[in-house]
């Protein structure tokens, strides 16, 4: 949708919820977020269900103390669940061309159960050295937060399923292509060696290690729970099934009344992102965001303070070289 339709859209919708009352010149509404903001109200048109934590930094820095926002119906009601959570005043309207409604909220999706023939590589995963991940739907295996393998069903094999070795689509149809006359585990440990070698603290400069950054910080703090006051903690199935390795979106784990979700840089929805997470699993736990130090001065763009029982710490960051005689 072009930025002029967005803005002519925009204008037509606020006509509608208020009854004429504001009319909006186009020419003036704010850049290609079409948003506005009239006598401290703020209207803002969403692009995606990621759309809450970008709509309220944006009416913050304007002053508003009031924030509509305009979804489409595919995620407006995943919108609405997340304004709820927030502890801000946040209205969201379900709007497709002329006609907007008060959007409904939505419940987050309820993850996949993995068949039996995909869980059965939990224990070849966990062998080769990697930690199986439940990644919506989906048995991955990671080394240090990196995906170096999936399961995927092929009707070809007799149990129906195989396991595909690589980092990224292209990658696992070269090793298959290349390695695949090896048996799943000596594959897998040869492509587990490899991302070792790459995702330590002692590495050189690599593109393994620039890799899921915010999965990394959870495996650390998987392997070492105490680093932010816990006992144990367990991977947390996504909010969606993930569209790319390359994706920066926020990733959690559970223990014991605590949710903590890993950030690295700029996310501006990180906040909704991590309360809804902790809606889904356990909405009276406390909820921990760590995000590397460099990051924390970002935090106070995202509005901490509309999210009850937030504690936001940092660790120190697996990819960057340690001093001698640092812990490892």
């Amino acid at each position: 949708m072009s930025p002029a339709l967005q803005r002519a859209m925009l204008a037509n919708r606020v006509r509608t919820i208020t009854d004429g009352q504001v009319e909006l010149d186009t020419a003036a509404l704010d850049g290609p977020v079409a948003g506005a903001v009239v006598d401290g109200r703020a209207f803002y048109h969403a692009v995606d269900e990621r759309s809450l934590g970008p709509a309220l930094r944006w009416a913050n820095t304007r002053g508003a103390d009031q924030l509509t926002i305009f979804a489409d119906e595919s995620f407006s009601g995943d919108l609405a669940r997340r304004a709820e959570l927030l502890d801000t005043s946040v209205e969201v309207w379900q709007a497709e061309g002329v006609t907007v409604t008060p959007a409904v909220p939505k419940p987050a999706l309820t993850p996949p159960t993995l068949p039996d023939n995909h869980l059965a590589y939990r224990a070849v995963i966990a062998e080769a050295g990697a930690r199986p991940i439940d990644d919506h739907g989906m048995l991955v295996a990671e080394v240090a937060g990196l995906e170096v393998a999936r399961v995927v069903d092929d009707e070809d094999e007799p149990q129906g399923t195989r396991l595909d070795v690589g980092v990224g689509q292209a990658d696992r149809e070269l090793q298959q292509y290349i390695h695949g006359h090896l048996d799943d585990d000596a594959n897998l440990r040869r492509a587990i060696a490899a991302v070792v070698r790459h995702r330590n603290p002692g590495a050189a400069a690599h593109p393994l290690s620039r890799l899921a950054r915010q999965r990394w910080l959870r495996s650390v703090l998987m392997d070492d729970p105490t680093l932010v006051g816990c006992g144990e903690l367990a991977p947390i199935i996504p909010l969606r099934p993930r569209d790319t390795l390359l994706g920066t979106e926020p990733t959690a784990a559970g223990g014991d009344d605590v949710i903590v979700v890993c950030s690295v840089g700029v996310d501006l929805d990180l906040l909704p992102e991590a309360a809804d997470y902790r809606s889904r699993e356990n909405p009276n736990a406390e909820l921990v965001v760590v995000v590397p130090e460099r990051d924390r001065p970002l935090m106070g763009s995202l509005i901490t303070e509309v999210v009850p029982r937030l504690r936001i710490q940092s660790i120190e960051l697996p990819w960057e070289p340690r001093a001698e005689g640092q812990r490892r």
